[in-house]
């Protein structure tokens, strides 16, 4: 159902659906690479001389924080919450089309929350097997 970043709102497939749990865990991986990157020194030293007599040679020390990562990192984490955003968002709207309310509320549990079966089963007081056959249901028609 999704091309080129576009989400379309007719019905989503469940693979679309359980890429939602993985953009988060990047965006989070993301986050923490960058605050441990972001103190990151840049270290260089530059030779010379003074330009009269004695031509008296110096090295320079130059050292600061590489601005660089930090930007494609930065770049790297708003288009991925760009890309989350949409396909929540997106979602949203596709799930307040389905009338099942509980299939609704199942959906919403387990691929916005990233809850287990077994966790959404204990909430709504099914077995485990229950919801595994509720969501097989729902996709397959």
């Amino acid at each position: 159902m999704m091309k080129k970043g576009v989400i379309t709102l007719h019905r989503f497939e469940k693979n679309d659906l359980e890429k939602i749990p993985a953009i988060k865990a990047e965006i989070g991986a993301i986050r923490d690479e960058m605050r441990h990157g972001l103190g990151e020194t840049v270290k260089d030293s530059v030779r010379g001389s003074s330009d009269t007599f004695p031509y008296i040679e110096h090295t320079f020390s130059i050292e600061g924080i590489c601005t660089q990562k930090r930007y494609q990192l930065q770049k790297r984490l708003n288009n991925k919450l760009d890309e989350l955003q949409s396909l929540l968002l997106a979602m949203e709207n596709w799930l307040e089309e389905i009338d099942d309310l509980e299939m609704r509320a199942i959906l919403r549990m387990k691929y916005s929350n990233d809850l287990t079966q077994e966790q959404i089963a204990g909430e709504l007081g099914y077995s485990r097997s229950a919801i595994a056959t509720k969501i097989y249901r729902f996709f397959k028609c």
